[in-house]
């Protein structure tokens, strides 16, 4: 059985024809390379946002939230993590972005705490 741990890694978006991916990575460029070998069609990165924790937890979320535009392929790395492509993608950005923005700050907001208070 697979252990996973929330840690540091991206949220991609991949697009492949009338389809959109939503996927996670430790390493974008392997495992969007993985992706392209064993599906049709050309996937093309739409957007990769850094999160430095609960990335899978994110991923899942964002596959709740869109689940009544899933689309599957029948073959491939990441086969049922495809949505049909819509406005909703918009969306799915602007989410992807204010939750990088909202994890970051809560990284550097302690520490930039700190300076304020020490560095004087």
């Amino acid at each position: 059985m697979k252990t996973y741990h929330s840690s540091m890694g991206y949220l991609y978006l991949l697009r492949s024809g009338w389809r959109v991916k939503i996927g996670i990575g430790s390493k974008l460029q392997r495992r969007v390379s993985q992706v392209d070998k064993t599906t049709r069609g050309k996937q093309r990165l739409v957007l990769a946002v850094i999160l430095p924790f609960k990335t899978r937890q994110v991923e899942a979320y964002l596959h709740r939230r869109y689940k009544r535009h899933h689309a599957p392929l029948r073959a491939g790395s990441g086969r049922s993590e495809y949505y049909w492509a819509g406005l909703w993608t918009v969306e799915c950005i602007v989410l992807m972005l204010l939750i990088q923005f909202g994890q970051w700050a809560l990284v550097w907001f302690p520490i930039y705490l700190i300076l304020l208070i020490f560095v004087r």
